[in-house]
């Protein structure tokens, strides 16, 4: 008896020799459908990071700028001054000018960064697209 099964179960075993055409078939399609969810959500991702990265850039410029003005005029009366980008880069407070990510301007470096200083609220500066 227990030999007959033997056979029986080593005979199913030889006879799958892999998959048949729906099995492929049906894991082609789950493929797709993971594919078409995922490629648009990294999409959203990978724009979102431009953004930020922008961001952040717009906040090292200014940053950069006052910087820039303290050094060169503690008192502040330098205010309402637009400091350009290749200026910083120049007098080494950059080592290049960062360059847009997103947006229509994309690839393009920033051009100036105006600052103000007013004895209220102290530093403040703008960076222009």
């Amino acid at each position: 008896m227990f030999k007959k099964m033997m056979n029986t179960k080593l005979r199913l075993l030889k006879n799958q020799k892999g998959l048949t055409l729906v099995e492929l078939l049906a894991v082609i399609v789950i493929l797709g459908v993971v594919a078409a969810i995922a490629v648009p959500a990294i999409g959203g991702i990978i724009n979102n990071s431009k953004v930020n990265a922008d961001a952040q850039s717009v906040e090292l410029l200014k940053d950069t700028a006052i910087r820039y003005l303290t050094d060169i005029n503690p008192s502040g009366t330098s205010a309402g001054t637009s400091v350009t980008i290749g200026t910083l880069v120049t007098a080494n407070y950059l080592k290049v000018a960062p360059v847009k990510q997103s947006g229509t301007n994309a690839g393009t470096a920033y051009a100036t960064v105006t600052v103000a200083y007013t004895a209220a609220t102290g530093w403040t500066a703008t960076a222009a697209d």
